[in-house]
């Protein structure tokens, strides 16, 4: 893992418990990088979303695990916020409890591999980003990690990329260079017509983005930037590479 598990954790930890604080404010509000759905949507599916990457790092289940009986929503009584801030508590617990390395059966395999590692990983990037989505629907963005943005870019091309192998670029061998400007992160892209190639490194491309990691983190996740993200080279390039990863 690039990243170890406790720190994953502490991450999910942080973010999660964000998440769960903007839960008691008005959750009927617009969430901007997710136009279907305000942030009552929002928390209820990163709820749900832990519960089940929670029971299937839990045990080995070989396919996808049984959340019939899982808590899909907060009980009579809960509120929206003790019933998220509760599976995030949850997650923790439970994922401390795993040693890295132990085999899991993931929907990513073989891309994301078929170990624990790929929950802790997971779980921290969806609720980083998803945090961030309900902190731009209460209008007030905190404070993003570098490293564990920069990590979830790499997430993007190890795990999710190759998933999408086969399915149309439009790329005839043009590059890319992704530069973080506050991490030391950098990777050169390669589309091709049916996939796309990332290597880590410096390297000069038909084009660059050059930004935060995650301002670079929100764009390939289909998310506009929340700052400037410099554009160099060849803008057909940038605009068939973004439109490849937000797919």
């Amino acid at each position: 893992m690039a990243i170890a598990r406790d720190d994953y954790l502490d991450h999910l930890a942080h973010d999660g418990g964000r998440m769960a604080e903007l839960a008691r404010g008005d959750l009927d509000a617009p969430v901007p990088t997710c136009p279907e759905w305000t942030l009552k949507d929002l928390l209820e599916h990163t709820g749900q979303v832990h519960r089940w990457q929670t029971e299937a790092c839990r045990v080995d289940a070989g396919g996808f695990p049984d959340v019939a009986a899982m808590q899909g929503a907060p009980a009579d009584g809960q509120s929206l916020a003790e019933w998220f801030q509760e599976g995030v508590d949850a997650a923790v617990a439970t994922m401390q409890t795993v040693s890295p390395g132990e085999p899991r059966w993931t929907w990513a395999k073989p891309a994301g591999g078929d170990t624990s590692d790929w929950y802790f990983r997971r779980i921290a990037q969806e609720t980083l980003v998803h945090r961030i989505d309900a902190e731009l629907a209460a209008g007030d963005v905190t404070d993003v990690d570098a490293p564990l943005a920069a990590d979830g870019i790499a997430e993007m091309f190890e795990v999710f990329v190759p998933l999408t192998g086969g399915r149309p670029v439009g790329g005839t061998g043009e590059t890319v260079h992704l530069h973080a400007t506050d991490a030391d992160s950098e990777w050169l892209v390669t589309l091709h017509p049916d996939r796309i190639d990332a290597a880590r490194g410096h390297a000069k491309g038909d084009a660059a983005l050059r930004g935060t990691a995650r301002d670079l983190l929100l764009t390939v996740w289909g998310r506009d930037p929340l700052d400037d993200v410099e554009h160099l080279g060849d803008d057909a390039v940038i605009t068939t590479f973004t439109a490849a990863t937000r797919a």
